[in-house]
């Protein structure tokens, strides 16, 4: 076997003037990971300042540049993560990107998952569930997509595997042939820590118009958009803790950011109806084996308890 069992991967560029947590990205998994490639485009802010202070024997930077001849602008991502991709020495890749944070207390389920699996060919990535907080630190998103929904961050780097779309998710191409599929995928049971709108609305606007993958966009900036975006249905109080990371961020915030779940919208749109009872059902029943998911699922869907969703069932009665 070799040496480097566990290659972390990120990739990023003006996180700063973007307000990434993407240092807390990277110490989050650090602590598992035999090395860190690190896939620094070229910013126009203090990034690779920043990064240079991390000052860890295990990250590599490569530098990148990001070409304009990307189309659509959003696959750049994937090519990014491709490019890193390559550098990675591992039997496993643990991928995060600049938004994504990973609890201390998973990470030693995480590394003895790939520590048992090391030499399972037939398991060829790991799944965790997306938990994407909205506005401050106390409220998430409990309805799918931003909850229910499963991607592979732990994926086999050396197999054929390339990050696609939006570089969100990730197809195995057997023999380094041109044809892909989704990897066979077991799920971890751990939740993903994202706080991509964990944001003033100013700092939301600039994402939405500087984020290659969100570019064209359009945000007002005012204070409604975060109560206006979703409805209160869709919103719930996180009751958990977050990952030590990320406690200086959250001593720093700033209050007048803290969401008010009473003045979010209560009228739900048809659609909005539907992803409602859709959301319900998958807290219930779980997701279905049959759904358009971007992986194939090996075993079974780690079982959550999941109160925060009790209050869907009244919602859809009335």
């Amino acid at each position: 076997m070799s040496d480097i069992l566990v290659s972390g991967l990120t990739i990023i560029r003006n996180g700063v003037r973007l307000n990434y947590p993407f240092l807390e990205a990277i110490r989050s998994a650090l602590e598992i990971c035999d090395e860190y490639i690190v896939v620094a485009g070229d910013s126009d802010d203090e990034t690779l300042d920043y990064l240079a202070g991390l000052n860890d024997g295990r990250i590599r930077v490569i530098h990148t540049e990001w070409s304009p001849l990307v189309k659509p602008r959003k696959c750049l991502l994937a090519q990014q993560t491709n490019i890193g991709l390559g550098f990675c020495r591992g039997r496993w890749c643990l991928y995060l990107q600049g938004n994504e944070i990973l609890h201390e207390k998973d990470l030693p389920h995480l590394r003895s998952l790939m520590e048992v699996h090391a030499e399972n060919e037939s398991v060829e990535a790991m799944l965790v569930e997306r938990l994407t907080f909205w506005s401050d630190y106390d409220h998430f998103v409990a309805a799918y997509p931003r909850r229910f929904k499963y991607t592979a961050r732990i994926i086999r780097p050396n197999i054929g595997t390339y990050s696609i779309r939006d570089g969100m998710s990730f197809a195995v191409f057997d023999g380094f042939s041109t044809r892909g599929r989704y990897p066979n995928s077991i799920d971890t049971g751990v939740d993903l820590y994202r706080y991509d709108y964990v944001h003033s609305v100013e700092q939301q606007a600039r994402k939405f118009s500087d984020a290659v993958h969100r570019t064209g966009t359009a945000v007002q900036a005012d204070e409604n958009y975060f109560y206006q975006h979703y409805p209160r249905q869709f919103l719930a109080r996180f009751e958990g803790t977050h990952p030590a990371v990320m406690a200086g961020r959250m001593e720093s915030r700033a209050e007048e950011n803290r969401l008010e779940l009473a003045r979010c919208r209560q009228k739900l749109s048809l659609g909005e109806r539907k992803r409602l009872l859709e959301s319900y059902l998958y807290s219930r029943f779980g997701l279905p084996r049959l759904s358009r998911n971007r992986f194939k699922l090996a075993g079974s869907l780690a079982g959550k308890e999941r109160p925060e969703l009790g209050a869907f069932s009244g919602t859809l009665k009335s």
